[in-house]
Formats: C-alpha cells, sequence, structure tokens
C-alpha cells in the first residue's frame, strides 16, 4: 500500500486515540516525515522491533505493539499446546505502558500473562521464562540506544530470542493481520478478574539472584579481599538493585555506586549515551572512582545485558573494549573453575577477536563460533542439553557475556559478578586486570580491534546500507594495508571463497561479509539489525602493540575509504 494511503488510512480511523491522530495531523505538510512513517511496518531484526517512539506503521507506539504481539501470540497459539507470556519492561518511555498493552493481548486471547510489577533487566526475564516454564517471553527495551528509542524483544520458551526460522514465522503471522479488528484486546481490571493478568514480585527476583550466586567460580575470594574497592553505574536502568543487591551477597565490603545514575531516567540525563561501549558514559564513575582509589568502575546499559569495564591501572583508568573483556573472562573461567566438564565448550561469534581462539586451545577446550546476535549462543547451548558437551562461556564483542545455562542471553549481573571476582583474585596476587591482559598478550600474541559504526537512518539510509554490502560482493577485495587476502566468508550465501574455491561456512544465513588478510588479521562489514547503522570491524594481529596499532589505523583507513566511496 501507498504510504501516503497508509497515513490517510490512519489520521482518519477513530480507532486511534485523538491525541494519536493529532501527532499524524501535526506532520500532514511534512512529505518526508510522512513518507518515513509510513512506507513501510516496523520489522523485526537480530533483536526483534526497535525504533523511534511516534505514531505510524514504522514508529514504536501502542498500536504497533498491539499488533505485533497479536501476531506473536498467534504464533505461540499455532506452537504450543498450553501458552503463558512473561513480560518484563526496561525505564525508558512508554516502556510500562507497551508491556502492559502485550499483557492485554495476550490475556485476551486466553493466554496467562506474567507482567513483572515494576522495571527488570533483560536477563530476568530469560531467566523467568525458563524457571516459570512459559511458552515465550517478550521485554520492551531499546537496550543502549538514544532516549527516542524504544523496543520489543521476543522469547521462545527456551529463554532465547527467537531465532530467524521464528522470528519470520512471526512476522507471517504478524503480516496476515490486516485490519487492528483482528487484534483482542481487554481491559486491566478484566485481565485481573479471570486471572490472565498476574504481577511477580520479589519473590522472582530472589529466585534469580541465587541462580546468579551460583554461576561464581570462586564464591568466596570477594569477601576475602578485604581492601576490594568497585565503583558502580546502571547508567539510570535496571540494574541498580540487582547488581547492589549481589555485590551485597557476596559479601563486598566497599561497593560505590553513582548515585546520580542509579536512579531511573527515561532521558538518561548525565549521559550522551546510555552505552558502556561509550568511554563517556564512565565519566560520572570515573570521578567517583578517584575520589574513592577503587580498583576499577563498571557500568552496565539500561537492559542489563551489557556491561562495560575501565581498571585502575598504573594511577590511571584505563577502559577494556569487549573483546578484552572477554578474553580476560575466558581466561579466568577456564583457569579457575574446579570441576571442569569433560567436555567443555565456550560460544563466541565471527565478529570477536581471534585472540580468545588460542587462549581456549591452550586449556583444551572447544570454540564455536557463530553469528552475531546472543540469540545464537543461546542455541549452541540448547543444541548440548544432551550433555554430549558442556557450555561454560559465551560472549560477544559488543560487551555481552553469559556463564551457565539458567540464563539464555547476555547477562550482566552475571558478568559484573565475575569481573568482580576476577579483580579479587588477581588483587590478591598483586595483579590489575591490565597485568593479566598484557601477561595473555605477550603469551598468544598481540592483537587490537576496532568498530566503526556508520549511521544511515530513514528510508535513503537503508538503501545505501544495500547499495554498499552489494558494490563489496561485485567489486571484490584483492588486498589491504600491504596485505593480500587470504580468504572472504559471505554469510548471504553461507560460502568462504579462497583460492582452493568455495566451501560451505556452516552458519546460517546473514548478510555478512568477513575478509581474512594473510597474517591472520581481519575485518568485516554487517548492517545492524536493532538500529539505522553499517557496522564494519577490525582485528589486527602484530608483535606488539605499537605494531598493531600502526596496522589497524592503515587497515582501518583503507577499507573504510572503500566503503565511504561507494553511492
Amino acid at each position: 500500500m501507498d504510504y501516503k494511503k497508509k497515513y490517510n488510512e490512519w489520521l482518519n480511523n477513530d480507532y486511534f486515540s485523538d491525541e494519536f491522530r493529532q501527532e499524524l495531523k501535526s506532520i500532514e505538510n511534512d512529505e518526508k516525515e510522512i513518507e518515513e512513517r509510513f512506507y513501510k511496518d516496523m520489522e523485526f531484526g537480530t533483536g526483534g522491533m526497535r525504533g523511534t517512539i511516534g505514531a505510524g506503521t514504522n514508529r514504536m507506539n501502542e498500536y504497533v505493539i498491539r499488533k505485533a504481539s497479536q501476531g506473536f501470540c498467534n504464533f505461540a497459539l499455532n506452537r504450543y499446546k498450553e501458552n503463558s507470556i512473561v513480560i518484563a519492561h526496561d525505564c525508558r518511555h512508554k516502556s510500562p505502558e507497551f508491556a502492559l498493552e502485550t499483557a492485554l493481548v495476550f490475556a485476551a486471547n486466553g493466554v496467562k500473562a506474567y507482567l513483572f510489577e515494576s522495571l527488570r533487566s533483560t536477563p530476568e526475564l530469560s531467566y523467568a521464562v525458563r524457571h516459570l516454564n512459559a511458552s515465550v517471553g517478550v521485554v520492551v527495551t531499546a537496550s543502549h540506544n538514544p532516549p527516542a528509542y524504544n523496543g520489543y524483544k521476543v522469547y521462545g520458551d527456551d529463554g532465547c530470542q527467537l531465532l530467524p526460522v521464528d522470528a519470520d514465522k512471526v512476522v507471517e503471522e504478524v503480516n496476515k493481520i490486516q485490519s487492528f479488528d483482528e487484534v483482542k484486546y481487554m481491559t486491566k481490571e478484566e485481565a485481573i478478574e479471570k486471572g490472565l493478568l498476574v504481577y511477580l514480585d520479589e519473590q522472582q527476583d530472589n529466585d534469580y539472584l541465587d541462580m546468579v550466586e551460583s554461576a561464581a567460580i570462586d564464591p568466596n575470594v570477594i569477601a576475602e579481599v578485604e581492601d576490594l574497592k568497585i565503583v558502580y553505574s546502571a547508567l539510570h536502568g535496571t540494574g541498580a538493585r540487582p547488581i547492589e543487591l549481589i555485590m551485597k551477597r557476596r559479601g563486598l565490603k566497599h561497593f560505590y555506586p553513582v548515585k546520580e545514575q542509579m536512579v531511573a531516567d527515561s532521558n538518561f540525563s548525565t549521559l550522551k549515551s546510555p552505552n558502556p561501549e561509550d568511554v563517556s558514559a564512565f565519566e560520572y564513575g570515573i570521578e567517583l572512582a578517584k575520589e574513592k582509589d577503587a580498583d576499577v568502575v563498571i557500568a552496565t546499559d539500561p537492559d542489563c545485558d551489557r556491561v562495560g569495564v575501565v581498571v585502575k591501572h598504573e594511577g590511571d583508568y584505563v577502559a577494556l573494549n569487549g573483546n578484552q573483556t572477554g578474553v580476560l573472562l575466558v581466561d579466568y573461567v577456564l583457569g579457575n573453575t574446579k570441576d571442569m566438564p569433560e567436555k567443555p565448550f565456550l560460544v563466541n561469534t565471527i565478529v570477536t577477536s581471534g585472540m580468545a581462539e588460542k587462549i581456549i586451545k591452550s586449556y583444551g577446550a572447544e570454540l564455536m563460533s557463530t553469528l552475531t546476535g546472543f540469540k545464537f549462543i543461546g542455541e549452541q547451548i540448547k543444541l548440548h542439553e544432551d550433555g554430549s558437551k558442556q557450555f561454560l562461556f559465551g560472549y560477544e564483542e559488543s560487551y555481552g557475556y553469559l556463564a551457565g545455562t539458567h540464563v539464555r542471553d547476555k547477562d550482566a549481573v552475571i558478568a559484573t559478578m565475575l569481573v568482580v571476582e576476577m579483580v579479587a583474585t588477581y588483587k590478591k596476587q598483586g595483579k590489575t586486570l591490565m597485568d593479566v591482559l598484557d601477561g595473555l598478550y605477550k603469551k598468544v600474541g598481540y592483537y587490537q580491534e576496532s568498530l566503526t559504526s556508520i549511521v544511515l537512518e530513514g528510508k535513503a539510509g537503508l538503501e545505501k546500507i544495500a547499495r554498499v554490502m552489494s558494490s563489496l560482493r561485485e567489486n571484490p577485495i584483492q588486498s589491504v594495508a600491504g596485505l593480500e587476502m587470504d580468504k572472504v566468508m559471505d554469510c548471504l550465501d553461507q560460502t568462504i571463497t579462497s583460492k582452493e574455491g568455495k566451501v560451505d561456512n556452516g552458519l546460517p544465513k546473514s548478510n555478512v561479509l568477513k575478509y581474512y588478510l594473510e597474517d591472520g588479521s581481519w575485518f568485516a562489514a554487517r548492517p545492524s539489525g536493532t538500529e539505522p547503522k553499517l557496522k564494519v570491524y577490525f582485528s589486527v594481529v602484530g608483535d606488539t602493540r605499537e605494531h598493531c596499532l600502526e596496522k589497524l589505523a592503515k587497515v582501518e583507513k583503507e577499507v573504510l575509504e572503500i566503503v565511504k566511496s561507494i553511492d
């Protein structure tokens, strides 16, 4: 349907509230804005739906949420004999309202909805789906996106975000809905009266925290180190309560919360970006750390599935990137797990540093690499529930980590606890995390990584991203920074091409290109599944840190020049 026709239908449909239609009325003379809001329906990406809040088919609003919920509910009713849903939300604008809308659609379809009474983290939602034997789950969050965004993540009965084959089925069900008359809905009062809306309380929180504690590698070390000092920021999100409680349970004596950022705030007023990948998010935390002489500063994103770490080293505070924290945790878990399973395996993604593979092999464990998206790590856990292999740890370079199998998404509460354990363990040995990381570099080689995100918003942005990816396929890159290409992995046609020919890459189909250089360095390009961005990843190997940085700068410069030259 033509976007202008859609706009007029919504503008004149009294199904929508007066306030909603007034917002649409306010843009009647802005053709570009109308097109942006109505040229397509909000789509499911690697993390469900995510977009700007507002009126329109391509915006996050209560009506899009209702339609998506009806489609998701239809999927669940077709898939499972008995149905229930767990729903959580973060601190963002409209999150409580969108969560309740979801619950009321499911309730109207006869599906019991378990709704957290206030904001909760994404990993607790994943845990609760499994713990309550629910068939599906939803968390309303836009993770680390700017304040104008919100999102809708969908989960299956395994507590894992839906894999593409099932996400596609949800999209089919959503697309079948041609009229809002097909969306079932009931009032909150009616849902409660019929027992179809049940609020979850602190008991569920306590069960979750019990599970987090069970993931400890060394249950005593945090309490043993008397002078261990930790600064923590929730970045105005859901991590404030669970992180503070787990640190108290583990006996941490010096826990310094960044008070200004422990308060839920939809506008993230103290931050340029609520993203622990952005060093500016640590400004308040580092200031407090200097005052308290803290060992590390830890920050979790608003839905508490990602964690960032800043380490005190030689009198300064140094930010670790996601790969560095990942390899430190990999080494810590493998080196300190007392009852190592017979066939341990770890999982990371194809855009993660190759450094972890060398560390994992040195311990005799197995590494599996998946597509980007923690759902694929969760998939590997499920595939080995028969006990043929035992999952130890999984991570993404984008600051997401998981130990144990009770949660099937990245968990910043578990990860924070393990980071604090690491700090305590190495402090007893007179080392900082930077000392340990330097030792790992000397052991397996020096690695440096970076990520460039090229923001391309709206319809024109999507079209530009598609042109860039097509051009890269049609015009193969032969060499970069004086290094010949060794092979190219194209996840769209599921192949790896080298001088010897093409072979299957063994991964699901995805719009990702990864280029392997002759010295073991690589770079990759992929459109983000949750943001209007083209992401270009880089990882280089060298003899020294300085050598790595020099090589990284050259590779980055040449590749980005190629990408940005494509019209």
